[in-house]
């Protein structure tokens, strides 16, 4: 007898990688953004504050709260330090979370844009 629940596929495992241009360094981010792998994030982005940095989301599953607050923490810190934070691809699902947040325009504002209101 066959089951009726299909085996979910593995989650790719928490990956960053940095490339590095003239102007931007693009941070590509795989795996689920949460609690667990936030940190690590968190300390590739806290060494690029003063940098132009571009967020590549497109391959991450799943993002919790954790995610979102390193997010909106990072770009704060980076604008202060000079650099900032875009989010230039996401997923549905960390799409999601930032449409019921309200900060996909905040979070996907380019680059040395003008800071705005959002949390």
């Amino acid at each position: 007898m066959r089951s009726p629940i299909a085996a979910l596929p593995p989650y790719a495992p928490f990956g960053i990688e940095i490339v590095t241009g003239q102007d931007r360094v693009l941070v590509r981010v795989s795996g689920e953004l949460d609690c667990d792998t936030g940190p690590d994030l968190f300390a590739a982005l806290a060494a690029l504050t003063d940098r132009y940095v571009e967020l590549d989301l497109s391959r991450v599953p799943f993002m919790d709260s954790t995610g979102l607050s390193l997010l909106l923490g990072q770009r704060r810190a980076s604008r202060r330090a000079g650099g900032d934070i875009s989010l230039l691809r996401c997923s549905a699902p960390v799409r999601r979370i930032l449409d019921v947040t309200s900060t996909l325009a905040h979070l996907t504002a380019p680059c040395g844009s003008a800071p705005d209101s959002a949390p």
